[in-house]
């Protein structure tokens, strides 16, 4: 196998998140925290690359629901990457009436700098996967950044010595644009040509017709991956349910190459601009022996993937 799976070798995870523009980063967290019991991996600190403080402290309501208490949280530190109103369909409630941290003011989260370069300096060689299911302004500010006082190494070195691949959610094959990458295109080419080892990709059609979610049900009030799913689906006709980009990405991670997914031939994402638009923020995938970008193919039905994501949500479930 091209792929060295969690299943197959215990790494650490760091999961970058956008958590607020859509829920299926909730339901994410839960497939990555499910497998993490089953596998006994550690998920070393999970990153929320908007500027939404609702979206960090929903991620560690999640992570304390599903006990796993005191995860390390990091955020985009600059004010004003989607955290106005259209981010907040679900996460602003959650924090307010799930978290306690939040209430009383006691809720710690790292800049997003401070939170890569901490984390990847305590962690052993080759040890760890980042899987980003949102935007890539975080990981490419961490290639880019210089030496502190958590490591001597540039960023660039860091993620080499510790890192031992990226999975992601981003970009349409064969070409096209994506929310993951336009949202900061700039960024996106620098994670996507500067990243050096492999990185694995799930693209947006492969998510968006897989349908997970929750049945309607009065009885889960308390349950916060259910109220996100609730919330952010209020006013659409068939509620509690959404299509399942982000947590194909998390499901390859630990699950790798086998009965579900299989890779294309090895790549590299070429930008370019498409003619209605103003940004080179579209992607094309080019097949290349040099490459290292791969993207995931599915080897079964998607209402079979939607059976083994929802047994991981729901795992949880009390």
């Amino acid at each position: 196998m091209l792929y060295e799976s969690l299943k197959t070798k215990k790494r650490k995870v760091i999961l970058d998140t956008d958590i607020g523009p859509d829920c299926d980063d909730v339901g994410a967290i839960a497939v990555l925290l499910s497998y993490a019991k089953e596998l006994g991996f550690e998920v070393a600190g999970i990153c929320n690359c908007t500027s939404n403080i609702y979206g960090s402290v929903t991620a560690d309501v999640i992570c304390d629901y599903c006990g796993y208490e005191n995860i390390p949280m990091g955020i985009y530190s600059k004010p004003g990457f989607y955290d106005d109103d259209s981010c907040l369909k679900y996460n602003k409630f959650i924090a307010e009436n799930f978290s306690e941290k939040y209430r009383s003011g006691t809720f710690e989260v790292l800049p997003h700098v401070s939170f890569y370069r901490k984390l990847l300096s305590e962690a052993e060689d080759d040890s760890v996967i980042i899987v980003t299911i949102g935007m890539f302004n975080t990981v490419a500010a961490l290639l880019e950044s210089k030496p502190d006082k958590y490591s001597g190494l540039t960023g660039s070195e860091l993620v080499r010595r510790k890192v031992h691949c990226a999975v992601s959610m981003a970009a349409r094959l064969p070409s096209g644009r994506e929310f993951n990458v336009v949202c900061d295109y700039k960024a996106s080419k620098v994670f996507f040509e500067k990243f050096p080892h492999n990185i694995y990709v799930s693209d947006a059609a492969l998510g968006e017709t897989i349908v997970t979610g929750y049945k309607e049900s009065d009885d889960m009030q308390s349950n916060p991956i259910y109220r996100s799913y609730q919330l952010y689906t209020a006013d659409r006709e068939v509620k509690c349910v959404n299509a399942s980009f982000d947590l194909t990405a998390v499901q390859f991670a630990c699950e790798g190459e086998g009965d579900v997914y299989s890779l294309t031939k090895p790549g590299r994402l070429e930008f370019y601009r498409e003619k209605k638009f103003p940004n080179e923020d579209a992607t094309r995938f080019v097949e290349d022996e040099a490459g290292k970008i791969y993207f995931m193919k599915k080897n079964i039905s998607d209402e079979k993937i939607a059976q083994l994501l929802n047994s991981r949500i729901h795992t949880f479930d009390r």
